[in-house]
């Protein structure tokens, strides 16, 4: 990839971020695949996409079809 186009992109992106404006910044994130983007997070940060609903596997692990 371009160096000089990925300087630029991150000194918009910097502008961006002091202006409090994320719309762009948050429409390129879009584009990234998942993994990409739990690869960047610091081992720090936990990430979690469950939402606190059960997922298919689990709804029919606790089906009970006498109910």
């Amino acid at each position: 990839m371009n160096q000089r186009l990925i300087n630029l992109a991150l000194a918009q992106i910097q502008l961006d971020v002091e202006n409090g404006d994320f719309t762009a910044i948050e429409e390129l994130l879009g584009a990234v695949p998942e993994e990409q983007l739990e690869g960047f997070l610091s081992e720090a940060v936990e990430y979690d996409d469950h939402d606190g609903q059960p997922d298919e596997a689990q709804e029919w692990e606790s089906f009970d079809p006498d109910c």
